[in-house]
C-alpha cells in the first residue's frame, strides 16, 4: 500500500507534514493569493502493479482504489457505495462533434453528484484526525455529499449557503440531518473560518475568502474518477477529460488520478484536461493574460451555478499547465442547448454539468478538436438538482381533451411529431 509522507505547495515546492492544514501553503501567502497543498504519497511499494492486479482490487465503493488513497485506519473507511459511475459513449453528439465523445455520468453517485468521491474521503479523513463537526460553504452539491457523509459517519453537520440555492439543494441537505443557516455570500465564509478556528470544525472544502486552497485530502477522492475511466476504457486513455470547474478541485483530482497511473507505469500517455466555465470566468481570464496566478473577477448570473464563480484556485492554472489543456467559456444558451442534446442521448445533468459537454461540442465547432480522436465529458451532477432551469427553456406539456383529434393536434403543434406521417 502507497503511504502519504507529506504536503506540498502546489507554487514554491515548500513541504510541510501530514496535518489538517486547510489554509494553503503559509509561505506563499500574499493578501488574497493561497497556493493550494497536495498530498505527496510514497508509491513505492506499489511499483510492478500491472492493469490486471489493479483491476481485481476490491472493496466497498471508491475504498476499491484504498492503496492511492489518503486514509490509513479501515475502520474510518465511511462509504455509501460511491464510484464504479458510467462511462458512455454518445453516438449522436459523437457525429456532431466529429469524436468520440464519452460521458462520465457522476449522478449515479449516493446523492447524486461527483462531490461523493471528495465527501466520501474528506469524511473519512475527519474520523482518522478526531474531528467532531465537518462544514461547508456550499449552494448544492458540495453541501449535500457533505451534509450525507457526516450522517454516515456520526458526525454533526453544519452547512453555510445562500437565501436563493434552489429548494430542491436546500432538501436535501437537511434531509439527511445537516444545520442548514442561510446567509450572505461572503458573510458564510467569515463565520465558516470562525468556527473553524474557534470550534475546531473540520472544513470539507475551501473556507477563507482568499484564492481557494480546499481540502487536499477530499481532493484525491477524485482522483478514482480517473482510474475508472482508465479501467472502463481497456486503457486507452482518452486524448482530452472536459471538467466544469469552479474552484478546481475536481478538475485537480482527476488529473492526479492520471498522473498517479502514469507514475506507476499503467499508462503511456496523459489526458488533455480542459477548463469549462461560464463566460467571464476567472481561469479564462487568467489565461487570456498569460497569468499562472488567478485573480478576482466580476460577478455575473450565470444558469451554471455550480461553476460560476469570481475566482478559482491556483491548482486549476497547474492542472491546465502541467496536462497541456484549456480552457474554455460557454454561454447560458450553449449550456442548456447541450442539455438538451445530453437528453436525446438519454442522460439529464443540471447545467453545471452539461457545460462540460458544451465546451467540448464548442471547441469541436471551433476546428479545434481536429487532432483529437476521443474526449470524456465529466457531468458532475442531475439535472433533478435544478429542475426550474430546465423548466425556464421548455414549454410544459399541452393540456388536451380526452379526443384523438386534439391528441394529433398537440402532438404536431407542440412536438412536430405527425403520427400519421
Amino acid at each position: 500500500m502507497s503511504r502519504v509522507v507529506g504536503l506540498r505547495c502546489l507554487t514554491c515546492g515548500a513541504d510541510y507534514p501530514v496535518s489538517g492544514m486547510f489554509e494553503g501553503c503559509p509561505k506563499c501567502r500574499r493578501g488574497e493569493f493561497a497556493s493550494n497543498l497536495n498530498l505527496e504519497y510514497d508509491l513505492a511499494p506499489l511499483r510492478g502493479l500491472t492493469r490486471r492486479a489493479l483491476e481485481e482490487w476490491t472493496g466497498p465503493g471508491i475504498w476499491r482504489f484504498a492503496p492511492l488513497l489518503p486514509v490509513e485506519r479501515e475502520d474510518c473507511r465511511v462509504t455509501l457505495g460511491e464510484g464504479n459511475t458510467p462511462l458512455l459513449i454518445c453516438p449522436r453528439l459523437s457525429r456532431d462533434a466529429g469524436v468520440e465523445l464519452w460521458v462520465k455520468d457522476e449522478s449515479r453517485n449516493p446523492t447524486w453528484s461527483y462531490k461523493d468521491r471528495l465527501a466520501c474521503v474528506a469524511t473519512s479523513k475527519a474520523l482518522e484526525l478526531g474531528a467532531k463537526v465537518t462544514t461547508m460553504a456550499s449552494t448544492g452539491n458540495h453541501g449535500a455529499a457533505t451534509a450525507a457523509y457526516a450522517a454516515r459517519a456520526g458526525l454533526d453537520c453544519v452547512i453555510f449557503t445562500l437565501p436563493t440555492v434552489p429548494q430542491a439543494m436546500v432538501s436535501l441537505m437537511l434531509s439527511y440531518g445537516a444545520k442548514v443557516v442561510a446567509t450572505t455570500f461572503y458573510g458564510r465564509w467569515e463565520l465558516m473560518a470562525h468556527c473553524v478556528r474557534e470550534y475546531g470544525w473540520y472544513p470539507m472544502g475551501n473556507y477563507l475568502m482568499a484564492l481557494p486552497t480546499g481540502n487536499p485530502f477530499g481532493l484525491d477522492g477524485y482522483k478514482t474518477l480517473a482510474f475508472e475511466i482508465c479501467i472502463q476504457r481497456h486503457w486507452d486513455v482518452p486524448d482530452a477529460v472536459f471538467v466544469p470547474v469552479g474552484y478546481g478541485e475536481g478538475f485537480r483530482g482527476i488529473w492526479r488520478g492520471f498522473c498517479d497511473m502514469r507514475d506507476l507505469g499503467l499508462i503511456e500517455k496523459v489526458p488533455a484536461m480542459v477548463a469549462v466555465e461560464p463566460e467571464g470566468g476567472p481561469i479564462c481570464n487568467a489565461l487570456k493574460k498569460g497569468a499562472t496566478i488567478p485573480e478576482r473577477v466580476p460577478a455575473k448570473q450565470s444558469v451554471a451555478f455550480s461553476i460560476n464563480g469570481d475566482y478559482t484556485s491556483v491548482g486549476s492554472m497547474v492542472t491546465i499547465r502541467e496536462s497541456g489543456g484549456s480552457g474554455v467559456e460557454v454561454t447560458d444558451a450553449e449550456i442548456m442547448s447541450a442539455q438538451a442534446l445530453l437528453g436525446l442521448e438519454g442522460f439529464y445533468p443540471e447545467p453545471s454539468s452539461a457545460a462540460s459537454v458544451a465546451g467540448a461540442l464548442k471547441l469541436a465547432r471551433e476546428g479545434r478538436l481536429r487532432d483529437v480522436r476521443s474526449v470524456v465529458c465529466i457531468l458532475t451532477s442531475t439535472g433533478l438538482k435544478d429542475p426550474a432551469a430546465t423548466a425556464a427553456v421548455r414549454p410544459g406539456p399541452p393540456a388536451i381533451e380526452p379526443r384523438v383529434s386534439e391528441l394529433m393536434r398537440a402532438l404536431k403543434e407542440t412536438y412536430g411529431f405527425d403520427p400519421g406521417a
